[in-house]
């Protein structure tokens, strides 16, 4: 579950730590960056998806074991969005870049380039809000159950995916300075999803002594 995080937020700095100004939109400064930046971060996002899974198998079934079933019911759309995510790090980060430079170094116009990116991102801006809502589950359905008491975890626990995030974006910032684009904000998420899915690691050692 870590590994994972840990692989998506290599692969975050792989997208955002170069001196640009996009804010997960399309930036000129692309065709400056080294393509191969892009690709390798796609194969990240797919990467830490794998590992991510097992994870979230495991935090379903002690929702399931705990909760009701409303909290039951979200945490099993929650999967969509786990599922998705590396479909999420190809198209909110690589794609958009990738076809960018693609058709510059093609031949094409940076205004051609632009306005394909931009198509691009009308087409996938919608589908992205959705499964991003659906990750988002995780940090709901990991809230209610860990101040309700049913998991039997410190009520303090269901801090650690927010606050673990905000805590990260500072390191981040602090790391890479001028260097990081202000997309990078958002980018350790998926290391508070991490966070939140280490709970659960805590949890079933609780219930094994």
């Amino acid at each position: 579950m870590i590994g994972g995080g840990i692989i998506f937020v290599i692969g975050d700095c792989l997208l955002y730590c170069y001196k640009g100004y996009s804010d997960l939109g399309i930036d000129p400064l692309w065709i400056e960056v080294d393509e191969w930046r892009f690709v390798l971060s796609a194969w990240l996002g797919f990467a830490g998806m794998i590992l991510m899974l097992p994870a979230f198998y495991s935090y379903y079934k002690m929702i399931e074991e705990t909760c009701g079933k409303v909290l039951r019911t979200l945490a099993s759309f929650m999967a969509i969005g786990v599922a998705a995510t590396g479909f999420l790090h190809f198209a909110l980060g690589s794609l958009l870049p990738i076809t960018y430079k693609s058709i510059i170094s093609s031949g094409g116009t940076a205004e051609v380039a632009y306005a394909v990116a931009e198509h691009w991102q009308g087409i996938l801006a919608p589908l992205d809000m959705v499964l991003i809502a659906f990750l988002f589950l995780g940090y709901i359905t990991h809230f209610a159950a860990v101040v309700s008491g049913k998991t039997g975890l410190p009520r303090i626990m269901c801090l650690v995916g927010p606050v673990g995030t905000v805590i990260l974006g500072i390191i981040w910032k602090v790391a890479f300075r001028d260097t990081v684009v202000a997309g990078a904000w958002g980018a350790c998420e998926s290391m508070g999803e991490a966070l939140v899915f280490l709970t659960t690691s805590i949890y079933w050692r609780k219930k094994q002594r």
